[in-house]
């Protein structure tokens, strides 16, 4: 076990050997700005605009992306400057410069065209410096002088002795292969100095004014003066380091302390004096240890160009970083400031140094571990720790007392000697006796452990527990237990909730708000200027922390840690938001912690370190909002840039728009928050957010108005910027279509009016013809009422006939029947009345008479004129016995009735339906007197 926290200790210590407190880094990959690894140089334009010569070409940075433009031939570009409003860039046989266009997009000009057959085989230009209206390029051959007012080019030649040019304070020096320094005055070499061969410095990396005088640098010797035409050594505390490092390029800041790139140790920070203030490389944040070049910009960040990408260094940032790469000091739980030491506990263990240096961290032997809290208390220092509670006196460590997982403490009033403590599974007393502390005893009643614990007076403690809620406590005169245990049901329990005492006022917070406790009471109550920490759509996590001593409470939210404080009059807060997200800390919830180390610095703890801000460096410049490009998607679905000053004029067809704005700062915690409008579309400006651009998709044709501001914390962009532009009416609401619409319309009012005037004349003669139908019609209709009338006439005359036909028939058959009884009454009674007898004669005369048949046949004719004729039609091979037969069956007569009237018997009318039937070819289901009837 030993030999573990041995190992444990040693490999801490050796890792924290080189990790220090950084400015904030920020890093661009090769990913993210879309190019080659190598980067070569950097330079800013007058908007503020990052250069940055690469590979692959020139990129541009404007503060929200990255560009590429690429090079004639695709050469890599190994040098450029910025001179008024133009990029200057040096490559392979090819130098000139570039110039926004009103696209917003860079354009190239060469200016090594002019002279292209007069360039050396195979020649670079390595670097590029403006003085007065010239810009001078150099290679090892040349250096040429540019006019950039007449555009004329000028050059000097030197073959392979040109090593490298420099400027300082508006001089123009250069050094030769051969050792010599010269000053470039007016086109003309003065020489300066000449390097010693003793000294065995072949190159001049960079140079610098350093109270009034020359210092050079070397790759590997340092840095040297130069006084009376030679190099004298410069000696600096920065020597030892300098001596093992392979320096490759170097900077002169404007507070005139250096920055140096080497080559496989990253950068070295020198102050004005030469001491060594940081090293910044892999191992604290650098993307890459090659370092080829070094740019400070208007705001003194310093960018390097790395052989594998690009970091900007926010080295006037009021927030420094530690950041544990490897995982060896781990996440900052708490922290303090003690005996001008700095302590910083994490979940690896107890860790320390002097308060204001930026020496390495040590770890303290014995803490290996969780570390909870640190309290400060009568000039000894505490530290709660996941094994119990340790006493800290310098780089030493001794636990005091073996209790498992003390969250914190709290002293208490009336007590001097007595502190009361939260730990895992309650609460506790210490008591200090001789001197020293020593745990006393576990508060017997209540079992539940105490991360968030507050005394408002001897007896009277608050606990707030995330997932119980939150308890009220008195405790007993002897401290030994509790009188009363309230869990209280009126305060909302929340995940995230803390509870803190500020001065006399006892605070509980969750997602809804900040609550303060009322005197005298158990209710809490909502206040509406400090829920202002805490908005809504910006929570967190409840956490409060109170610096007493400068009477600040801290808020930690999604985008922001806040704080308030008192204002400048009665009664008045400020709250104040440091934008730094929660990505940026990665806490655990709830466990987020900020220290006050002095003056107004504080030390806030995050997952793999921590981080330093000092209030008094946060700055409120004014900022300015750019309009970058403004593009329109064409037919073809590809978009297309246009002037960003002048106004747009779109087809219907390019109705998609989409506009790019930015600010250009490079700090890597400052957070830029964007809204606009379309003025036309949506008059109302959008919410903030960090969108740098925005599409307008299919608009619909008219005039609009694009704006937008930014704001940086709660100060908004000194400017608006604006962008005009309409949307073409589609071509079938364009004026020609409008006028052929007029046309059309004219032409169809026309039309309707003549086939109205030609429908309604139609209509008209349709009316007559109507009319007259109508009179024709009724005329018809009377006409057919006269014939119906006629008709009905006819049909009572026929069913009148039919009847006298009826009666008549019955009655020839009733006589008939009558006078064959009297003749065979006459013939049965009397022997005399024999057929010659003159009654006999008679009667036969009256049976036979063929007068009364043919009396019975008109009449049927006239009753029923086309039977006849049709029964003929149908059956021509009938006979006019057969007709007649036919009639007296139509006529719905029996056999027994038709038999007197045809004076034969029964028998023999049925014969004759037999003999009829055969002649109508009948079937035999057919009845004979329905198919007579149907005829």
């Amino acid at each position: 076990m030993y030999l573990y926290k041995l190992s444990i200790v040693l490999l801490l210590g050796i890792q924290l050997a080189y990790a220090q407190e950084t400015p904030p880094i920020v890093k661009f990959s090769p990913s993210e700005y879309g190019a080659e690894n190598q980067n070569w140089e950097v330079t800013q334009n007058f908007q503020g605009h990052i250069y940055v010569a690469n590979n692959q070409g020139l990129l541009e940075y404007d503060g929200a992306r990255w560009t590429l433009y690429p090079t004639l031939h695709n050469a890599a570009i190994r040098s450029i400057s910025s001179f008024k409003d133009k990029i200057f860039t040096g490559s392979y046989m090819e130098f000139g410069y570039w110039t926004i266009n009103n696209r917003g997009s860079m354009d190239y000009h060469s200016i090594s065209a002019s002279i292209k057959e007069e360039l050396f085989e195979d020649e670079i230009i390595w670097n590029i410096e403006w003085i007065d209206k010239y810009v001078i390029f150099q290679s090892y051959d040349r250096i040429y002088l540019y006019d950039t007012d007449s555009k004329e080019l000028n050059y000097t030649t030197d073959k392979e002795n040109n090593y490298r040019l420099f400027k300082v304070d508006q001089k123009i020096y250069v050094q030769k292969y051969d050792g010599r320094i010269f000053n470039l005055e007016n086109g003309t070499e003065k020489l300066i100095a000449k390097i010693p061969e003793d000294l065995q410095v072949k190159f001049l990396l960079s140079m610098f004014m350093v109270n009034d005088g020359l210092v050079v640098l070397t790759r590997t010797k340092g840095l040297y003066k130069i006084e009376n035409q030679t190099l004298k050594r410069w000696h600096i505390p920065a020597d030892s380091l300098l001596k093992n490092s392979r320096v490759f390029s170097g900077i002169q800041l404007e507070d005139k302390s250096f920055m140096l790139g080497t080559i496989s140790k990253g950068i070295i920070s020198i102050s004005v004096d030469g001491e060594i203030t940081n090293v910044i490389n892999q191992s604290n944040g650098l993307s890459n240890n090659t370092v080829l070049n070094l740019f400070e910009d208007t705001d003194a960040n310093v960018w390097a160009a790395l052989d594998n990408g690009v970091n900007c260094i926010n080295r006037q940032s009021y927030i420094k970083e530690y950041n544990d790469w490897d995982g060896t000091f781990g996440t900052t739980y708490t922290s303090i400031a003690h005996n001008k030491k700095l302590y910083i506990g994490t979940n690896q263990g107890l860790f320390y140094k002097n308060l204001d240096s930026n020496a390495p961290l040590k770890f303290i032997k014995g803490t290996e571990g969780q570390v909870w809290s640190l309290f400060s208390v009568d000039g000894q220092l505490l530290c709660g720790h996941n094994n119990g509670i340790f006493s800290i006196t310098g780089d030493k460590a001794k636990l005091i007392a073996n209790i498992d997982g003390v969250w914190n403490f709290r002293r208490i009033p009336d007590h001097p000697n007595k502190l009361l403590l939260g730990h895992y599974s309650g609460l506790a007393i210490m008591e200090k006796n001789n001197g020293f502390w020593k745990l006393s005893h576990k508060i017997k009643g209540f079992e539940i452990s105490s991360r968030f614990v507050e005394i408002i007076n001897t007896n009277e403690i608050w606990v707030n527990h995330e997932t119980k809620g939150v308890y009220r406590l008195f405790l007993n005169q002897n401290l030994q237990s509790f009188d009363t245990v309230t869990l209280l049901s009126n305060i909302e329990k929340s995940k995230g909730s803390g509870l803190i005492k500020m001065g006399d006022d006892l605070l509980y917070s969750n997602q809804k708000g900040i609550f303060k406790l009322q005197p005298n009471t158990d209710k809490f109550v909502r206040d509406s200027i400090l829920a202002k920490l805490i908005p809504t759509e910006e929570y967190l996590s409840g956490k409060l922390i109170y610096d007493e001593k400068n009477e600040r409470l801290w808020s930690f939210t999604l985008n922001n840690i806040g704080y308030a404080q008192k204002g400048p009059l009665t009664n008045m807060v400020d709250i104040n938001n440091i934008p730094i997200e929660s990505n940026s800390r990665k806490m655990p919830l709830s466990f987020e912690n900020i220290t006050h180390l002095e003056n107004n610095k504080y030390l806030i703890g995050k997952t793999n370190g921590y981080l330093l801000i000092d209030l008094d460096k946060i700055q409120n410049k004014p900022h300015q909002l750019m309009l970058d490009k403004v593009k329109f998607i064409n037919k073809e679905n590809r978009f297309i840039e246009v002037s960003k000053f002048d106004s747009g004029k779109f087809s219907n067809k390019e109705s998609t728009v989409h506009i790019t704005y930015s600010v250009p700062q490079y700090s890597k915690y400052t957070n830029i928050s964007y809204q606009y409008q379309l003025e036309g579309l949506n008059d109302s400006w959008t919410d903030w957010s960090q969108n740098t651009s925005v599409t307008f998709e299919k608009l619909p044709f008219g005039d609009y108005k694009f704006k937008a501001r930014s704001k940086i914390g709660n100060q908004e962009s000194i400017n608006t910027v604006q962008y005009s532009f309409t949307i073409d009416r589609p071509f079938y609401l364009s004026n020609l279509a409008l006028l052929a619409y007029a046309l059309s319309f004219f032409g169809l009012g026309l039309l309707v009016h003549k086939s109205y005037k030609r429908y309604y004349r139609n209509q008209n003669k349709k009316a007559v013809l109507e009319s007259q139908r109508q009179m024709q019609l009724k005329f018809i209709k009377s006409e057919q009422e006269m014939i119906r009338l006629k008709n009905e006439k006819l049909n009572q005359e026929i069913e009148s006939k039919n009847r006298e036909l009826a009666i008549s028939t019955m009655s020839l058959v009733k006589r008939n029947e009558l006078l064959r009884r009297v003749k065979k009454e006459l013939k049965k009674n009397d022997k005399t009345f024999s057929k010659s007898h003159p009654v006999i004669k008679l009667i036969d005369k009256n049976l036979n008479s063929s007068k009364d048949r043919k009396m019975f046949m008109e009449a049927f004719n006239n009753a029923d004129r086309e039977f006849l004729t049709r029964a003929k039609e149908l059956h021509p091979d009938l006979s006019s016995n057969d007709l007649k037969f036919c009639v007296y069956l139509r006529l719905n007569l029996s056999s027994k009735e038709i038999a007197p009237l045809l004076n034969i018997s029964v028998k023999s009318v049925e014969v004759r339906r037999s003999r009829l039937r055969k002649k109508l070819n009948l079937k035999r289901e057919t009845k004979l007197t329905d198919y007579i009837l149907s005829i």
